[in-house]
């Protein structure tokens, strides 16, 4: 397969009952777990798997913006690609479509760690970076940057258990999504829906551990959450909410 072949994977996700919400639309997490499953196939194809680097991903950071709900049985598909590397990070695009129509994209941000001490490795140790930097294609949405929490307060504590668990031992990115959706309280807002998100892990979630969330309302009408454990964060998050009109069948 040539290089131009490896540039972009596209695959297409059913949208299940799993995925949906009380209101009948789909979870943003289940966003956020497809565009990971899309992401680590592609990884796979380009020998950049956990097993090919001796050292695993982690998402560093992540903004998707969706222009409606999702509702069930509806496929999404989504195409991801290479977007370059900046500093310790490496960068994925993604564009969201259903039937043809593009309902949303996503750029991320994904740093490597290795198996021992869970150090970041550069990509210049990484003798495959250069073949992912020729991958890489211009057109992507901005670059996620750190976001400004402000003045939060605190709104619930949740506890890292079995359930939030994923293969490296840590919560796992998606887990963490739907505690900042609990943040936001959807399951009160029959007429809303989150039309843009933006998550930033800060550090490993591990077991056991209480996070505090606090949430606040910002002037640009956005929501921020923040999480920590004692004095340390682990993730900060902003989400958009839109309205959206309920549709009776789909």
């Amino acid at each position: 397969m040539t290089n131009q072949g490896l540039a972009v994977y596209e695959n297409g996700y059913p949208v299940t009952f799993g995925h949906i919400d009380n209101r009948g639309i789909a979870r943003p997490s289940a966003l956020f777990d497809m565009m990971q499953d899309a992401a680590t196939a592609h990884a796979e194809t380009l020998h950049l798997s956990p097993q090919d680097l001796g050292a695993f991903w982690v998402l560093s950071r992540l903004h998707c913006t969706v222009c409606r709900p999702i509702y069930p049985h509806e496929t999404i598909d989504i195409r991801t690609w290479c977007a370059g590397i900046k500093g310790a990070t490496w960068l994925r695009a993604f564009a969201l479509s259903i039937k043809g129509q593009q309902i949303g994209q996503a750029i991320s941000s994904w740093v490597v760690l290795d198996w021992a001490d869970h150090h970041i490795i550069r990509p210049n140790r990484i003798p495959a970076a250069q073949d992912y930097m020729e991958l890489a294609k211009k057109e992507c949405p901005p670059i996620p940057g750190k976001l400004t929490c402000g003045q939060t307060v605190p709104h619930h504590v949740h506890t890292v258990r079995y359930s939030d668990l994923d293969i490296n031992g840590h919560m796992n990115n998606v887990k963490i999504v739907d505690v900042v959706c609990d943040g936001l309280e959807l399951d009160r807002l029959q007429n809303q829906f989150v039309s843009e998100i933006q998550v930033n892990y800060t550090s490993e979630c591990m077991p056991g551990e209480e996070i505090l969330i606090s949430a606040g309302n910002a002037a640009d009408g956005c929501r921020y959450l923040f999480g920590q454990v004692g004095s340390q964060p682990r993730f900060e998050a902003m989400a958009k909410l839109s309205a959206w009109a309920k549709k009776e069948e789909h």
